[in-house]
């Protein structure tokens, strides 16, 4: 099995993308001091995967789309149960974060009555997200409708959302 890996710049910084036979296994935000543990997963669930700096095509487009405000639908990719072993919990959640439409939020409390888990299951699965964006755990928020938890930072929370908010023909004040 070959997987692919390179960096791309995009609004929100630069941006970690890996795909495996033209599908999207990661989305991340390059940051400093950040431990891939992606790496470890994929290694767990699949020996001997070779990891080469490479294009990725179809996620990059996927990204070019979301960001040039044609947003292609958000999907939980077939192959990442086979390829990072999701728990349960994290299959569950990743799962119903692509049901939350674009320009919509949840609270943590609404995922968790979704799926079954605690509020505290759905933050420990949304950070285990490997597929920022794609699966969209920026649109899950506080009870009250604050940003918290974010991976990427509370700034690019904020920026997701205005962005999508754009997309839908909504106007922020």
């Amino acid at each position: 099995m070959r997987v692919t890996w390179s960096a791309v710049p995009s609004p929100v910084g630069t941006l970690l993308l890996v795909e495996c036979s033209g599908e999207p296994v990661v989305i991340e935000f390059a940051r400093k001091g950040r431990r891939m543990k992606w790496i470890d997963r994929l290694r767990q669930h699949q020996p001997g995967v070779s990891i080469d700096q490479g294009p990725c095509p179809a996620t990059a487009a996927w990204l070019e789309a979301y960001f040039s405000g044609r947003p292609l639908p958000a999907f939980y990719p077939a192959h990442l149960d086979e390829l990072l072993g999701p728990t349960a919990a994290e299959r569950a959640v990743w799962q119903e974060l692509v049901r939350i439409p674009m320009g919509e939020t949840r609270s943590y409390e609404a995922v968790a009555k979704a799926t079954g888990l605690t509020a505290r299951g759905v933050g420990q699965a949304t950070g285990a997200n490997h597929l920022a964006l794609l699966i969209p755990c920026h649109r899950v928020v506080g009870k009250d409708g604050s940003l918290v938890g974010y991976g990427g930072g509370l700034e690019r929370k904020r920026w997701l959302l205005d962005h999508e908010l754009r997309l839908t023909g909504l106007v922020l004040s």
